[in-house]
């Protein structure tokens, strides 16, 4: 088990995010730092009213971040995605996360919990680290507003059938789905197109499931959360919805 008080964290926000920005975006990272819609205030102002203070743990984090980083651990599966690294300082599943029962006040993830093949079984490690409490944050791909357009919507059931299975990581249940309905319409993002289907499954790289805000909190109310705060079209990231879900106070 790792320690949080073994964690450097990043105490410098704003220099944090800017260092980022610079080496995905080059010069055009100064615009993008002066401009505070792709700075993602909104998001950062949900955070802060909703996981005000203790320390938080962000999955998946890839190349960037929202999250206040002096009181945040920035984890990923991966070191890349795609064509672009992740700023992550711990790397481990998100299925298997190595800190002790109720450690952290929250968990946020963004565009993290639709790549995963067993969703529900990735939300109880989630809840597991959670103090009684804890905010969960999830900000996902609308699947109207993205790729994702013409795939039909993720069912609790089908969750449910994917936990009782204990499907995978590496599922392929949902490929030929995907490439018929992203690939050969050609939405592929470009940042994959790099990828066999081995290195697609085996990097997490498609979109297992695609959900809207009613059936994330429909998902989150089943597994015994209460549901804080919902945006079906999140201001600073209009591809995404939210949702906002509370555990319970008791154990």
């Amino acid at each position: 088990m790792q320690k949080i008080e073994e964690y450097v964290f990043e105490k410098y926000e704003y220099f944090f995010y800017f260092k980022g920005l610079i080496k995905d975006r080059g010069v055009k990272a100064f615009y993008q730092f002066a401009n505070r819609y792709l700075y993602r205030s909104f998001s950062r102002s949900l955070i802060k009213r909703y996981a005000p203070k203790g320390v938080g743990l962000e999955i998946g984090v890839g190349s960037r971040t929202i999250s206040p980083t002096r009181r945040t651990i920035l984890s990923d599966a991966f070191s890349c995605h795609g064509v672009k690294d992740s700023i992550a300082k711990v790397l481990f599943n998100a299925l298997d996360i190595p800190y002790q029962n109720h450690s952290f006040s929250f968990v946020l993830s963004e565009h993290t919990l639709e790549h995963i093949t067993n969703p529900i079984k990735a939300l109880k490690e989630w809840m597991r680290v959670l103090k009684p409490g804890g905010v969960i944050i999830l900000i996902l791909p609308h699947y109207k507003r993205n790729n994702d357009i013409h795939r039909p919507r993720t069912t609790l059931a089908h969750c449910i059938e994917d936990y009782g299975r204990n499907v995978s990581a590496n599922d392929s249940t949902h490929f030929e789905e995907w490439y018929q309905l992203v690939v050969q319409k050609g939405l592929m993002p470009k940042h994959y197109a790099h990828q066999n289907k081995e290195e697609l499954l085996s990097q997490a790289s498609i979109h297992h499931h695609v959900w809207n805000q009613s059936d994330i909190s429909e998902l989150l109310i089943y597994l015994g959360n209460e549901i804080v705060f919902v945006d079906d079209k999140l201001y600073d990231r209009r591809d995404s919805f939210i949702v906002i879900a509370q555990t319970p106070f008791q154990v």
